[in-house]
């Protein structure tokens, strides 16, 4: 009797269970996902590096003479000009010098000239026979060592000269001057090293350190890119951005071996004598014409162990699945550099949902801000 009772009750639950079956089937709707078309956005790829700033004309001031500091006719931090009065170093020992060597060539003068009227006599007496071949020969060295002396009596004019002119030490170039180390009454000498710096102020180098991949991508013959088409502009220490852009016109002849990076320099305006020699800043390297680049909104980039992929929607409605090499993120979009083509059908919303190889729904997903098409963002 058991037995046939728990035969009844299972032809009995059977039907149920097929009629709940296809109740779940038939109530189990085609999933509706939003999708994109891919096309191309224009877009300005750019990188930022620590940056320091040099300038192209840092002059120490130095003495080039020894003595007493009389006078400083500067007062620290002032823009200078050219051939403007620096330094008075006490000029008196140079002039006492100068005027000795003003004698001495008097005194050679005089003697050149008695030299030469000797020899003149002696060209005559020789031809006579009143004084011998070598005492003529002696007559013509003491003519040409006359003529040396003079020379060199010459050379010592000018030499105290120098000297002198070196006690009054003038600012070679417009700029900036620095704080004056020596005070009034200090003797200096060029052992004691910098008096002062002069920085010149009109142009400025932006000093940093660029990974040899991205020089040598811009080397290469099928670079999109050229180092003419990169332009520097400076994000300040205060977030602000600078408003002159530079132009990279340095690298250095060998990559560092620790870093892997090139010493790179671009020169920029100093317009407004904002910047200043040893300022941080960041350098941002950027095209001065924006590319073009296939892209896909962010939402739409799945990443699992196998990889960064998106789901695509062929013509039949069916879900497929992507691999793609994404690039630079920009705003809401990732560029896609390989793995998509244009105009196919990107899905955005509803990914959860979609199963490659299943079939869906179709509708055009509208973002709720414009797609950004600027800058690089921070990754």
């Amino acid at each position: 009797m058991r037995a046939l009772a728990m035969l009844l009750t299972s032809f009995m639950v059977m039907p149920l269970l097929s009629g709940c079956d296809k109740q779940e089937t038939a109530a189990k709707p085609v999933p509706e996902v939003f999708v994109i078309k891919t096309k191309e956005h224009p877009y300005t790829p750019q990188k930022g590096f620590n940056a320091r700033i040099e300038s192209r004309s840092d002059v120490e001031i130095t003495a080039q003479v020894s003595g007493k500091l009389m006078a400083i006719h500067f007062k620290e931090g002032d823009q200078v000009s050219k051939g403007a009065d620096l330094f008075d170093i006490d000029p008196a020992p140079f002039k006492a010098a100068l005027n000795k060597a003003k004698a001495d060539l008097a005194k050679a003068d005089a003697n050149l000239h008695n030299a030469e009227k000797n020899f003149e006599r002696g060209a005559k007496l020789v031809d006579d026979g009143y004084i011998s071949a070598s005492e003529y020969d002696t007559l013509e060295a003491k003519k040409l060592e006359a003529a040396a002396a003079l020379e060199s009596a010459k050379a010592a004019v000018e030499s105290a000269e120098v000297d002198l002119a070196y006690t009054s030490i003038k600012a070679q170039q417009d700029g900036r001057i620095g704080r004056s180390k020596p005070a009034v009454g200090d003797v200096v000498s060029p052992q004691s090293g910098a008096l002062t710096t002069l920085v010149g102020q009109d142009d400025m180098d932006v000093v940093f350190q660029l990974p040899e991949k991205i020089l040598l991508a811009t080397k290469r013959a099928d670079s999109k890119i050229k180092i003419e088409d990169i332009v520097v502009s400076l994000h300040m220490p205060d977030g602000s951005v600078y408003p002159h852009t530079a132009t990279l016109d340095y690298f250095s002849n060998r990559v560092d071996t620790a870093t892997g990076t090139i010493e790179s320099r671009a020169r920029i305006n100093n317009e407004g004598d904002l910047l200043r020699p040893g300022m941080f800043v960041t350098a941002v390297l950027q095209l001065n014409e924006p590319l073009m680049g296939l892209m896909v909104p962010q939402a739409a980039v799945q990443v699992d162990q196998v990889g960064t992929y998106v789901l695509v929607v062929d013509n039949e409605n069916m879900v497929s699945r992507k691999n793609i090499t994404t690039g630079d993120r920009f705003g809401e979009n990732v560029l896609v550099a390989d793995g998509l083509e244009l105009d196919e059908q990107v899905i955005v919303r509803g990914v959860q949902k979609a199963r490659p190889g299943t079939t869906v729904t179709v509708s055009e997903y509208k973002a709720a801000t414009a797609p950004s098409e600027g800058d690089v963002s921070d990754k």
